[in-house]
């Protein structure tokens, strides 16, 4: 069969009309909100869950790096990694950040209050449990022009093959297509791997099986493990919001912080629902690197010197001059706080100009 005509598309290569699907009106359904959870996973200029994820991974490893060089201390003696003034601020931000970036991902959006629209992993999760009509073999199969019946496409390509060499000729070799209504490679993939989702034995397919409760049980059950009911609990009681006494006591079991294991393994899940919803639910792109790949030099000036012998004194002048100005602050931001004259009766309402002068906020850097 001859491959029909390619389309201008970010995700799609075939027309709908060009595809081997019964229900059109359901793939164009389909299409249409997996551009919209294509725009959430890649898509998004400020906050998609690629670039989440790119940003939580790589500070987490720049961290466990700045960590294993504070251990090389105990066998090189003290260096600028073990100062700690610099360790307190790096162990405070590693866990504030952490906890931030694995809660955006688990947010979740109704979609009745758009303007309050979040991009999270978990809002795609839910939105595909929602329209999981839309799952049905024959659109995972043949949403972008491959065949349904993967053997008959198999048939042709073989006879085609057959009809142009000899079979006596030796070993020859031909690159399989891999899309369109020849790629009948791709499609035997598909059906068995919507026959896991689908939990469907493949000597009864059809083309209007649909997807299983397991896999989207499987995927709600990892977004649900301990771990982030403890990670949500810490954002929500101590680092997004200063709960008070009463607040705290409501959150069972509320922690002071997160173990080293705990972080990896809400990284561990979160990168497996990623790959089952991107490379599997959505036949998308396969996440090849956790960590991003780094474009420069990771350990570029880490063996200098922090900071050189003689400017200790000077960071010392430093210290106490910003610690003056922050003291002084303390009278002047009251002096500017406070009334500066008793409330007025109508006897004085010609002072009133004068008297605004005088309660006028002046800053004072």
């Amino acid at each position: 069969m001859a491959a029909k005509t390619p389309i201008q598309s970010r995700i799609w290569s075939y027309k709908v009309d060009d595809c081997d699907v019964e229900d059109r009106d359901a793939l164009l359904r389909f299409r249409a909100r997996s551009e919209s959870w294509s725009e959430l996973l890649r898509g998004d200029p400020a906050h998609s869950i690629s670039s989440q994820f790119n940003d939580m991974l790589w500070q987490d490893a720049a961290w466990r790096m700045a960590n294993e060089a504070r251990r090389y201390a105990q066998e090189d003696g003290p260096n600028a990694s073990v100062a700690p003034i610099l360790g307190a601020m790096l162990d405070r931000g590693y866990v504030a950040g952490q906890v931030i970036a694995i809660g955006r991902l688990l947010e979740r959006s109704n979609p009745r209050q758009p303007q309050r629209g979040v991009v999270s992993l978990r809002r795609i999760v839910d939105e595909v449990r929602a329209h999981r009509d839309l799952f049905t073999r024959e659109i995972f199969v043949c949403q972008d022009g491959l065949p349904y019946d993967w053997e008959a496409a198999r048939e042709r390509d073989v006879a085609a093959w057959m009809a142009k060499h000899d079979p006596n000729e030796g070993v020859q070799m031909q690159w399989l297509p891999t899309q369109g209504p020849d790629g009948w490679m791709t499609a035997e993939q598909q059906h068995k791997l919507f026959d896991m989702l689908s939990q469907t034995d493949p000597q009864v397919r059809s083309r209007t099986d649909r997807l299983g409760d397991a896999v989207l049980d499987r995927l709600d059950g990892m977004l649900d493990d301990q771990v982030f009911t403890d990670v949500l609990a810490l954002r929500n009681k101590t680092i997004a919001h200063a709960a008070d006494t009463f607040s705290r006591a409501q959150a069972a079991g509320l922690r002071q912080g997160l173990n080293l294991e705990e972080f990896a393994r809400a990284h561990y899940l979160l990168l497996g629902v990623l790959q089952a919803v991107s490379a599997g639910l959505l036949y998308g792109e396969w996440r090849g690197s956790a960590v991003p790949v780094p474009q420069h030099d990771q350990f570029a000036h880490l063996a200098s010197v922090f900071v050189p012998d003689g400017r200790i004194k000077e960071l010392r002048a430093y210290w106490h001059q910003h610690c003056d100005e922050r003291d002084g602050w303390l009278s002047a931001a009251y002096d500017d706080a406070m009334p500066k004259t008793w409330p007025l009766d109508a006897h004085h309402a010609r002072d009133l100009n004068e008297v605004g002068r005088l309660i006028q906020p002046v800053w004072r850097p």
